[in-house]
């Protein structure tokens, strides 16, 4: 919300906080 509106408080998260390695989510195709 904090692009639309300055009424909305959004840190940036730190950058400790982001990960180094690749991580495989998200939808997949189903192999039976």
């Amino acid at each position: 919300y904090c692009a639309y509106n300055h009424d909305f408080s959004c840190p940036r998260p730190p950058a400790e906080n982001r990960l180094t390695v690749p991580v495989a989510a998200g939808e997949q195709a189903y192999q039976p």
